[in-house]
């Protein structure tokens, strides 16, 4: 099992490999660029070197979208959400007495049950009316203990950070799959976290049992900031029965990114463009530009 933390850095150190080969790859591309504006594609080589600059403008914008796009709807989401902002209730101080998160929990009128980590460089924990009126003192303490583990870890930025690489480096599909085990992990993590501190699984599975039933209900935007409490029977059956069941990473994937940054390799330190190298890095985009297009229409 990978935990989640490893998972981060070596996502971080791919993430890193990666946008050097192609930046290299870019740069030996660039040359060719006046030539091809002043007289156009003659060969089948600069037709390879335009469909790679294509390549790298789109990995440049999916990148520079996903991060816009998810600052934009964290910013709106939590405007919308905190015009909504209540006192915080008795019943929240009480369970949150000990757990050194003075000043930083908000509390919104909203009837729908949920709870999430926002911001970046220092994180806050919000939680709706409706999750304080359906849990207990100590399931919500359950779900506070949950919520300090990725206020703690500054798990907002992180994955701002994860989702910013795998958007970017689309040609290396593996980045994606490395986000989606990242991002699980970390709840499981957090779960345990608050198992521990609460010295009982007990109150935590209550919760998570009672906002089973309205799990695919809430909705809070585009990207929710970080872990809305993401309520699965996965994650039930590894708190309650310890079930391990980690997203897996596909064989395909690694095999796609491992062919796509060797061929990268081979076009940046090879005099002129090699068809089968560039059919490669073409196949390993392709895949990759699917899998964002569906994690789009999916949020």
């Amino acid at each position: 099992m990978l935990r989640a933390d490893r998972a981060f850095g070596l996502l971080v150190l791919l993430a890193l490999v990666s946008s050097a080969i192609l930046i290299a790859l870019l740069a030996t591309l660039l040359p060719r660029v006046e030539l091809l504006i002043e007289r156009g594609a003659e060969d089948g080589a600069d037709l390879v070197a335009l469909l790679l600059l294509a390549l790298a403008t789109i990995g440049i914008t999916l990148g520079l979208s996903s991060l816009f796009r998810q600052l934009y709807a964290t910013l709106k989401l939590i405007r919308s959400l905190l015009a909504e902002r209540v006192a915080l209730p008795s019943r929240v101080s009480a369970a949150a007495r000990g757990l050194d998160l003075g000043g930083r929990i908000d509390v919104v009128d909203d009837p729908r049950p949920f709870s999430f980590c926002y911001w970046f460089l220092r994180p806050r924990i919000c939680l709706s009316t409706g999750l304080v009126r359906r849990l207990d003192r100590e399931e919500l303490r359950a779900v506070l203990f949950h919520e300090r583990y990725h206020l703690r870890h500054r798990d907002p930025l992180r994955l701002v950070v994860a989702r910013y690489f795998a958007a970017g480096l689309y040609v290396v599909p593996v980045v994606e799959d490395l986000v989606a085990h990242f991002t699980f992990e970390k709840e499981l993590e957090a779960d345990q976290d608050a198992v521990a501190a609460m010295g009982t699984v007990t109150p935590l599975a209550r919760a998570l049992y009672r906002l089973l039933p309205d799990a695919h209900e809430v909705s809070l935007g585009l990207l929710v900031p970080v872990g809305s409490l993401s309520v699965t029977e996965a994650r039930i059956d590894h708190l309650v029965e310890g079930r391990h069941l980690p997203i897996a990473i596909s064989p395909l994937s690694i095999a796609l990114s491992f062919g796509a940054l060797t061929a990268a390799s081979i076009l940046a330190a090879v005099p002129g463009l090699l068809v089968a190298p560039a059919s490669l890095l073409f196949v390993a985009a392709i895949s990759g530009g699917v899998q964002q297009i569906r994690l789009v229409v999916h949020r």
